[in-house]
């Protein structure tokens, strides 16, 4: 048994379960008429899926035991994600991604400077090109302050 990947496997279904509890307020609609619950519905029941496959594959692979967490990177993983909700409206979606790479790379010490900022480059170019170029999705790529100039 693969300690890890039962464990993966269990928190994958406690994350979906979790979601899908809370989606149910939301109205589903159908596949042709997608309501506001439809989609989370949908990327909730595949992460479940996803954790029973881990499980599956932990049943079956060799041993593997759990080793002490990784809470620093946890934290900083974490905290990324929610600085880019709490900054998207105020700072931007440019900003915003920057930011989110820059907090989620101090979580590996191996990357340098030049990496992290030809990462951070791409990435924001890439969700400008979707987002933004492609999706045309309503939100400011700039800070606010520098649309409303």
């Amino acid at each position: 048994m693969n300690a890890k990947d039962l464990a993966t496997g269990v928190f994958l279904i406690a994350v979906a379960a979790l979601g899908l509890i809370l989606n149910m307020e939301n109205a589903l609609g159908t596949a042709a008429q997608m309501g506001p619950g439809y989609m989370p519905m949908l990327i909730f029941a595949l992460l479940a899926i996803l954790g029973v496959v881990v499980i599956v594959g932990g049943l079956r692979s060799g041993p593997d035991p759990l080793e002490k967490w990784a809470w620093k990177e946890l934290v900083l993983i974490l905290g990324a994600m929610a600085a880019f909700g709490v900054l998207i409206e105020r700072i931007g979606l440019g900003l915003s991604v920057a930011t989110v790479v820059v907090i989620s790379t101090l979580a590996d010490r191996s990357h340098t400077v030049l990496g992290v900022a030809g990462l951070t480059v791409a990435l924001v170019f890439i969700c400008w090109l979707v987002f933004i170029l492609g999706l045309n999705l309503n939100v400011s790529f700039l800070p606010p302050a520098l649309t409303e100039l």
